[in-house]
């Protein structure tokens, strides 16, 4: 297996992927997301480990099922609407096991986490998979 068929090697670092703190608002999500234009925020403790993700498909269910005025859900904390148990996937995996989770889960994005300690190290969006 070649280097360009793991995941570490096609995912994209921290630096370019919306990463949100446990206590950050729904603004602060889409804020985040909006600036660095992608459909999902993951959602970390201050050890870097992910507590979740949300993503814009939460946020048109959210927009469609909740009854409250926009302005309150922007100040709830983002953690309460997106998914608290999201698929990951190992940095060292390869790009073959990437394809085949996302398309058997249906998914677009999954986070990179470390194997060693569980922290998030990245994010593979399927269309960097080829």
């Amino acid at each position: 297996m070649s280097n360009n068929d793991l995941i570490k090697n096609r995912m994209l670092d921290l630096d370019k992927v919306p990463v949100i703190a446990s206590a950050s608002t729904l603004k602060d999500a889409l804020d985040k997301m909006t600036l660095m234009r992608l459909g999902i925020a993951l959602i970390v403790n201050s050890d870097s480990e992910l507590l979740g993700v949300l993503t814009d498909g939460d946020l048109r269910r959210l927009l469609l099922t909740r009854q409250s005025p926009l302005p309150a859900l922007l100040v709830t904390p983002a953690i309460e609407f997106g998914n608290s148990r999201p698929q990951t996937i190992d940095i060292d995996a390869s790009v073959e096991e990437a394809k085949s989770l996302m398309v058997s889960r249906e998914i677009w994005d999954l986070p990179v986490v470390s194997k060693e300690n569980k922290k998030v190290v990245g994010l593979i969006h399927r269309h960097s998979l080829g």
